[in-house]
């Protein structure tokens, strides 16, 4: 169905949410000459989940920037940008660690994991006022307009547009609107579908503290790694996992005052739910004694809480209105998913949204994919919070499946960055594909290696076997060890099958040895992708045709 635009409307396109997605959202249909407006129900500095960014967020942050000629976004791609540019209120992101623990006894420092990120541009953990404010800022600099504390309690389709009535009985007219909010918005009551709840209970609750010791003061890092402090550590144990980031952590050492991250996500089940607060995560840690240790002289400065993180819409599209990122869709802030989220849904929709502008039509047609990849990546984000869950309670499963996630950063990486470098080279189209999957269900916007999505579909089936007891997590954790071993798209530099390889670092012995495994027994695809990467993971690498 075409929806052509009404001339007479006060926008081309509202945006409801000021917010990452939102406003980065703005920065770059404003730049691209679409009339903008930027709606947001409160005001900057706020709190927000999502904080973490991994390579394949930083090379979006790139894409993003260069596609859309937004360069200033490509600071968020860089950690020392970010502390020059933005804020020095936040952290770097040199580890990914995992701590084992279980109940009643001191974390064992052999059940750990550290995979060191191989970044050329140094993540970071991003303070989100800040960077909320900071994007703001630039949508508003490219010509977007804002307006803060409107809270709009109706949306009303029209010819041509859509009518939104705020709470102060003000009417405002757009040729489309995008709402990036949350969920039950009045966009999506227009739309008429409905909110679908997993059937899990998992519960998120959130705090910024200060006081938090680095973990290295109870339990030491794994040789050869960075300290824990400086990188996001998270404490795994049965029915729960707390993720604890610091700020400030660019340095030798971390200052006690150092503002810290905290995020606790808990399956609830056999739990009774607290009050959301600091004494409830505190309950939960003392159960432990090396998470005690670390947080017996944490206090809070803020909290708050997601007491139904999984949930997504049904109709997320429909003529000159789209549900995007938090309006659309729920989860778990597990293993760095919000930003990741926010910057594949940035980069979709941009391209949704300034071909309909061009072309004058709004029609849900122009979203039916974008529904479709938000379908996608609410059903993967299920699977995979359930499959944390199980592998949990015991720590062969978590070194097993933790290796299977991280394959699949270390892929979608060498994807995007292949995508940028077409892009530069300006082979439009052949990045345009790369750039935009032909299965959106699979919960990713870019192509994705068949053979990896095999390998996580059985791997995430294998520890729903064990979470209804049909598999133990050493049966489990030995059949996803087994089959990493003989799988050609894990390259040896890291032993990915290997149980007892607890560290992950890119050094200059496993790099050769990963030319040689290019060279002779890689899967075509990932040696297309390695080879445009380029081994030192600077994309010293040509491309390689598909």
């Amino acid at each position: 169905m075409r929806s052509t635009i009404d001339p007479g409307a006060d926008h081309q396109v509202a945006v409801i949410g000021t917010g990452v997605t939102g406003a980065m959202l703005g920065a770059v249909l404003a730049r691209n000459g679409v009339r903008v407006l930027l709606l947001g129900p409160d005001e900057h500095p706020r709190h927000e989940p999502g904080e973490l960014t991994l390579p394949c967020t930083s090379f979006l942050y790139e894409l993003i920037a260069a596609r859309y000629r937004v360069p200033e976004i490509a600071f968020l791609a860089f950690a020392d940008k970010v502390r020059e540019e933005i804020s020095g209120a936040g952290g770097v992101h040199r580890t990914f660690g995992f701590a084992h623990h279980t109940e009643g006894r001191a974390h064992r420092r052999y059940e750990s994991l550290q995979f060191n990120v191989p970044s050329e541009h140094g993540e970071s953990h991003l303070y989100r006022p800040d960077v909320d404010a900071w994007l703001l800022a630039l949508a508003v600099r490219h010509g977007a307009e804002v307006r803060q504390r409107v809270r709009v309690e109706k949306a009303i389709p029209e010819d041509g547009g859509v009518r939104l009535v705020t709470a102060a009985g003000e009417e405002i007219t757009a040729a489309c609107v995008v709402d990036t909010s949350g969920p039950g918005s009045a966009v999506a009551q227009a739309l008429g579908g409905t909110v679908e709840r997993a059937g899990g209970t998992t519960r998120v609750l959130s705090a910024h503290a200060v006081g938090v010791r680095p973990f290295d003061e109870v339990s030491p890092h794994l040789d050869g790694s960075p300290p824990w402090h400086e990188g996001t550590l998270h404490h795994v144990f049965d029915g729960g996992v707390l993720a604890v980031s610091h700020f400030g952590n660019a340095g030798k050492t971390l200052e006690r005052t150092a503002l810290t991250s905290v995020c606790l996500t808990l399956t609830g089940e056999g739990t009774p739910a607290g009050d959301g607060g600091w004494a409830e995560i505190r309950s939960h840690l003392e159960r432990f004694p090396s998470l005690a240790a670390q947080f017996a002289e944490a206090r809070p400065l803020v909290t708050w809480a997601d007491e139904q993180p999984e949930w997504h819409a049904t109709v997320t599209a429909g003529d000159r209105m789209l549900l995007l990122d938090r309006a659309a869709l729920g989860g778990s802030p597990l293993l760095g998913r919000d930003l990741y989220v926010s910057a594949q849904l940035v980069h979709t929709a941009a391209a949704d949204l300034l071909g309909a502008a061009r072309d004058g039509d709004f029609g849900v047609g122009r979203f039916r994919y974008l529904q479709a990849l938000q379908h996608g990546m609410a059903a993967r984000q299920r699977r995979l919070t359930a499959a944390v869950h199980a592998a949990g309670g015991q720590f062969p499963l978590w070194n097993a499946m933790g290796r299977v996630w991280l394959l699949g950063t270390m892929l979608d990486a060498l994807t995007l960055k292949r995508g940028l470098k077409l892009l530069n080279a300006g082979q439009i189209e052949q990045a345009s594909a790369a750039l935009r999957t032909r299965a959106p269900e699979t919960g990713a916007c870019h192509q994705t290696l068949t053979e990896y999505e095999e390998l996580l579909d059985w791997t995430l089936a294998e520890c729903e076997l064990v979470r209804s007891g049909e598999a133990t997590s050493r049966q489990a954790s030995d059949r996803i060890f087994q089959r990493l071993r003989r799988e050609r798209i894990a390259p040896p530099i890291y032993g990915f099958g290997e149980p007892d390889d607890l560290d992950y670092g890119l050094s200059l012995r496993r790099r050769l040895r990963t030319l040689r495994w290019v060279r002779k027994d890689a899967a075509p695809a990932v040696r297309r992708l390695v080879r445009s990467y380029g081994v030192r993971g600077g994309g010293g690498g040509g491309i390689e045709d598909d």
